[in-house]
């Protein structure tokens, strides 16, 4: 039984690209990693990638921050709450039939999604630019790659081997025609020259 449909939701071309960007080879392995590890918020993680694949390019000062502070109250007091609950009930609950919370743990699952999906919106109407899509791939790419490091930035950390390797998948899928080396030299791994 479904609880919430897509019909619900106006559309959206953040939703389109992340749920797209999302499904991507690696890209849900390396972006829970990051949540996990190091707190990032997928979410913010798919909007710096969307952001300049969009056209937009590099957020311009105060965005990131406005965007933030947009969702911080929704992302702290819906989102992550569901996700910890989502995430308890994969485990043995009390006395709880095992069958009967799992259907629960799916219908928080769908919340969870439902909640994300709020947040999507919440962040692309902070961002109140157009975007001109006339930026060509590698352009893209290297405001992404500035987007996602102005969000580190604000998370405060320095990114490690582990964070730049995650980095350079997310890019690879969200600018699959730009060059894996370009990609690897944008996100700070080793880098190899092209041939020829």
């Amino acid at each position: 039984m479904a609880v919430f449909s897509d019909r619900t939701f106006p559309p959206n071309e953040l939703w389109d690209f992340a749920t797209r960007l999302y499904a991507k080879d690696r890209v849900e392995q390396v972006c829970l990693e990051l949540q996990d590890r190091r707190g990032a918020d997928v979410n913010v993680l798919l909007f710096c990638c969307w952001t300049a694949a969009s056209g937009r390019g590099a957020f311009h000062a105060g965005e990131l921050e406005a965007a933030l502070a947009a969702t911080r109250t929704w992302r702290e007091d819906v989102t992550r709450p569901l996700r910890g609950l989502r995430r308890h009930l994969k485990g043995d609950v009390a006395a709880a039939p095992r069958r009967l919370s799992d259907d629960l743990r799916r219908v928080i699952a769908e919340c969870e999604l439902h909640a994300e999906h709020v947040q999507q919106l919440m962040l692309c109407d902070s961002l109140r630019r157009a975007g001109t899509g006339t930026m060509d791939p590698a352009e893209q790419a290297r405001a992404a790659t500035q987007n996602l490091a102005a969000y580190f930035n604000q998370l405060q950390i320095d990114p490690d081997p582990a964070d730049r390797a995650a980095i350079t998948e997310i890019l690879r899928c969200a600018f699959p025609t730009v060059a894996g080396w370009l990609i690897a030299e944008l996100s700070g791994t080793e880098a190899h020259e092209p041939n020829g």
